[in-house]
């Protein structure tokens, strides 16, 4: 394994990472397309989005294995004692989510009859097994951040994943945040563009809470806010038509 390591040096493994992270989602798409004869991207969400996800834990596993490319095994810790500011921080902002949609689903009600037959309320769990939800909304988070983005961090300003970044090296972690949040982007084109541009927003936000913090339970709040609250208010719904 320590040859293996050598083999690559941890911005090639890096690069290779993410281009083949791409060509894969890409690839899913075309064969979706194939195979079901269909140009309908939406056609390959239910069942494609869990094929990728499988993808990337094989992908992480051997990155690490194989590579000198790790992950940040400290970021599922959480005290709340120690992390009180984050805890904090990520309530206020999914809060800020949470009006928001409450705000602009009011507004439609209003604006048209028509959107008060869409419940005010619900968790859909019978779509596309969503009770799984959660569960992977904490592979998403520990896979971006305490594996993608540790290892961005890396390759562009050597940041030691084991401490909390000072004010010197806040303008290193935006870099390192703005691209992961573009390499989320486009792991999301599958989907709609709002829908991949709120995935790069959540991803930024929740970045830079965890560049600060080096844990990703702040992120997975504000992720399950603006990943899964929209459908179960109804705003989804009213977007979508």
């Amino acid at each position: 394994m320590k040859n293996s390591k050598k083999l690559l040096s941890h911005t090639q493994a890096v690069v290779l990472f993410i281009v083949l992270t791409v060509t894969f989602n890409v690839l899913g798409l075309k064969i979706n397309g194939i195979i079901r004869q269909t140009d309908i991207i939406s056609d390959y969400i239910p069942y494609g989005s869990k094929i990728l996800g499988f993808i990337l834990l094989v992908e992480m596993v051997l990155s690490v294995y194989f590579s000198p490319m790790k992950f940040n095994s400290k970021a599922l810790r959480f005290s709340l004692k120690e992390d009180r500011k984050s805890f904090i921080d990520s309530c206020l902002i999914s809060l800020v989510i949470i009006a928001g949609l409450l705000g602009f689903r009011f507004y439609m009600n209003m604006k048209n009859p028509v959107y008060r037959e869409i419940p005010a309320f619900g968790l859909y769990l019978n779509m596309n097994a969503r009770w799984l939800y959660p569960i992977n909304i904490v592979f998403q988070e520990f896979f971006i951040k305490a594996f993608t983005q540790e290892n961005i961090g890396i390759m562009l300003n050597g940041i030691n994943t084991n401490e909390k970044q000072d004010g010197s090296k806040r303008g290193k972690a935006f870099l390192t945040t703005l691209i992961t949040s573009l390499f989320f982007f486009v792991l999301h084109v599958q989907y709609r563009l709002y829908y991949m541009i709120g995935a790069f927003i959540l991803c930024f936000i929740t970045g830079l809470l965890y560049e600060r913090d080096r844990n990703i339970w702040g992120a997975v709040m504000v992720h399950i806010a603006l990943g899964f609250l929209p459908r179960c208010f109804g705003v989804l719904q009213i977007i979508e038509g």
